[in-house]
């Protein structure tokens, strides 16, 4: 499909604002936002570290797989001209939105990836010779190619990869075709996403215009009937103005009723933005389907599969590696080590200690009886075991 009759569907991205007509994905949307809001709010309450951390979970966790399940609903609408029930959308959202962080996290490391490759290249730059030649060469392209990828990132892999999972899409299936989308279709999808912004832009603008001109003069009533005196209509003037709280402090006998005003207008102002939320999901659902049109998404899939399966070779490699110098101290370090510096002391270990002159030693000792194995009067030798001298009859002790 050529860009240019791919931007004249951009006129049809005007019909995302047929969403408002759902009223169960908005209801859906509704009640995920408020419950999401609530379960944060009285957790937060508890005043402690624990339950403002718990609220921030499962407030995101009821958001998420709230907007995924009303995605789901709005992607229905958009292939089909049916979306499916509520608990349906809410039990295929809980199986599959998942995906959804997975294909972010595929995006991460490949931006990862790209960043330590430019890395190394810059190291490369240091080399004293040709470091500033090469650097000529690498500073433009690390830019132009950095650039490029944060670009998709921003405006092609994350705001249509929920759109690929909300349609049926698997990890794999949701990633190669959005890289498709980027390699042949940025510059129109791009295009796409600024005209639906600027519809988002312009009902939003009309919604709050709205709410803000009702809300400022239903204040003013209020604070004449109602009650609370100057200090509640200052109260609730701020109120209007999504300041409530800080017309506490002056708000005298009205607080209940300040209180009140702020929590109503909140809400309020909360539904007030689900609708343009849900135009811009409905009309990113129709960017993604359009974008696939005519699109062979088979290739960039296939080089996908290609590029994980070389990854992960060369982890194992790495792996094997790192095992295999992990197992070479514990035997030939330790035969290399005795063999070398051992050979020439081996022959001199023996020597130094001389261990044949210690019994040397000992033979000496007996030199001393044989001195004494002789006759103490006439020296005459004598056996060891005679009692008297053989000569001149003198005791031997």
């Amino acid at each position: 499909m050529k860009m240019s009759d791919q931007l004249k569907r951009s006129g049809s991205l005007l019909d995302a604002t047929s969403a408002i007509g759902n009223w169960r994905a908005l209801a859906l949307f509704a009640a995920s936002t408020v419950a999401a809001v609530l379960v944060f709010g009285l957790l937060v309450a508890t005043q402690s570290a624990a339950g403002v951390l718990l609220g921030a979970v499962l407030g995101w966790l009821l958001a998420f797989y709230g907007v995924n399940a009303v995605g789901i609903m709005l992607m229905d609408a958009t292939r089909d001209g049916e979306s499916r029930t509520p608990m349906q959308a809410v039990a295929a959202s809980l199986l599959t939105s998942h995906r959804l962080l997975l294909v972010g996290l595929l995006a991460f490391a490949g931006l990862l990836a790209l960043l330590i490759g430019v890395a190394i290249l810059l190291l490369l730059c240091k080399l004293p010779v040709i470091g500033p030649l090469l650097f000529a060469v690498v500073m433009p392209l690390s830019a132009l190619l950095l650039g490029l990828t944060l670009f998709t990132l921003a405006y092609v892999f994350y705001p249509l990869a929920a759109s690929a999972i909300w349609s049926g899409a698997t990890v794999m299936e949701a990633a190669g075709n959005l890289l498709a989308i980027a390699r042949k279709r940025l510059v129109a999808v791009v295009l796409q996403e600024v005209v639906l912004m600027l519809i988002v832009f312009f009902v939003a603008l009309i919604l709050l215009g709205i709410v803000f001109s009702g809300l400022g003069l239903t204040t003013m009533m209020s604070a004449g009937i109602v009650g609370g005196g100057e200090g509640g209509l200052q109260s609730l003037g701020m109120m209007a103005m999504g300041m409530g709280s800080m017309g506490m402090g002056g708000m005298g006998g009205g607080g209940g009723y300040v209180l009140a005003g702020g929590l109503g207008t909140t809400l309020l102002l909360a539904l007030a933005g689900i609708v343009p939320g849900l135009i811009a999901l409905q009309g990113f659902c129709q960017i993604y389907l359009s974008s696939l049109e005519g699109l062979d998404s088979g290739d960039a899939r296939r080089a996908l599969a290609a590029t994980l399966q070389k990854t992960q070779e060369k982890m194992r490699e790495a792996r094997e590696k790192v095992e295999a110098q992990a197992r070479r101290p514990v035997t030939p370090a330790a035969a290399e080590t005795p063999v070398s510096p051992s050979a020439p002391s081996a022959p001199a270990a023996p020597v130094a200690p001389v261990v044949p002159v210690v019994p040397a030693v000992e033979t000496s000792a007996p030199v001393a009886p044989a001195a004494a194995a002789a006759c103490p009067a006439c020296r005459m030798p004598v056996e060891p075991d005679d009692v008297f001298c053989g000569h001149c009859g003198q005791r031997i002790a």
